[in-house]
């Protein structure tokens, strides 16, 4: 394992065992319910895109086992065992969010570096989803090939748009762990997955709109001309009464909205890619399966209760 991969690591296993003052674990994922902040529905927003996703491959295949790479508390995952009654297992670098998909969803998992997954046969699960992971590595390229390599039938990828090779040039990565150290063109990704599918997700001018409606907004104007933050607090001013009823419904109008427009507008728009590549032929006699409401379990009903004990996380 690389040195940065090794630090990532340490971090990561600190983090997933962190906890408030009163020992009630501190989650990466919304794995408590919807909240109302900025950082939970674009977290919402990947998943719902990831979901439809997964329902359609689902009518094109007989899938029956997935495995999420990069799971962190295995919230995905979860979400996707029970709409769609697959067989979930998980992986991640850290042992830490290995152990906390366990205890919190009952998923098993291993400790793996995306980089390297020997531990898994060449096409070990009919679909494998790894999101929001490829950017921490310093070798993509040896991601793509080994999540292509375990994949049988169907692979997902998300990864942070660059909306051109100008700006992939131009960024500069953090110097810190578990920072974005690639951002992605589409014409790459078609170069790593060769046949994959790419659409862009999460808007980047509607992820600003949304910024109006939520509690919660860390917006960033440092460098920004001072009219452009004149403009954006007024805006905020005027949307107080609108942020003052938001909650599950309007979110689920924003991520509909987000959804759709994504798959209208060109795909260099948005924050995120995502890759869709498919192995095998598709199964044209394979019968859809019936699968719960996506939106409805996301945001209301996939949540568990917080039941840690302070001693678990202070050792």
């Amino acid at each position: 394992m690389d040195e940065y991969s090794k630090k990532t690591k340490e971090w990561l296993n600190k983090r997933f065992k962190a906890a408030d003052e009163n020992g009630i674990y501190k989650n990466h994922a919304p794995i408590y319910g919807f909240a109302y902040d900025f950082l939970s529905l674009g977290l919402y927003q990947n998943n719902y895109a990831i979901l439809k996703e997964i329902a359609k491959l689902s009518s094109e295949y007989g899938i029956n086992t997935f495995l999420e790479v990069g799971c962190a508390e295995g919230f995905t995952a979860h979400l996707v065992k029970n709409i769609f009654g697959f067989q979930a297992t998980v992986a991640d670098l850290s042992i830490e969010a290995v152990k906390r998909a366990k205890e919190i969803y009952n998923i098993d998992g291993f400790e793996a570096d995306v980089q390297s997954l020997n531990i898994f046969a060449d096409n070990s699960f009919d679909l494998v989803l790894c999101s929001e992971t490829i950017e921490h590595v310093p070798f993509p390229q040896k991601a793509f090939s080994e999540l292509m390599r375990i994949t049988k039938k169907a692979l997902i990828i998300t990864v942070p748009a660059a909306k051109n090779m100008n700006e992939k040039k131009n960024y500069a990565p953090p110097e810190t762990p578990h920072t974005h150290l690639n951002i992605f063109t589409r014409k790459e990704l078609q170069e790593f997955m060769n046949g994959g599918k790419v659409r862009g997700i999460a808007l980047r001018r509607l992820s600003k709109v949304e910024g109006l409606f939520v509690k919660y907004n860390p917006m960033n104007f440092k460098n920004k001309p001072k009219y452009l933050v004149k403009i954006y607090n007024i805006a905020k001013f005027l949307t107080f009464p609108i942020r003052m009823f938001y909650g599950i419904n309007m979110a689920k109008v924003l991520i509909k909205m987000d959804y759709l427009l994504s798959g209208i507008f060109p795909s260099f728009c948005a924050d995120t890619y995502m890759v869709v590549f498919k192995k095998s032929q598709i199964d044209h006699k394979k019968q859809p399966q019936k699968s719960k409401n996506i939106l409805d379990y996301m945001l209301e009903e996939s949540k568990v209760e917080v039941h840690f004990p302070k001693k678990r996380f202070l050792n």
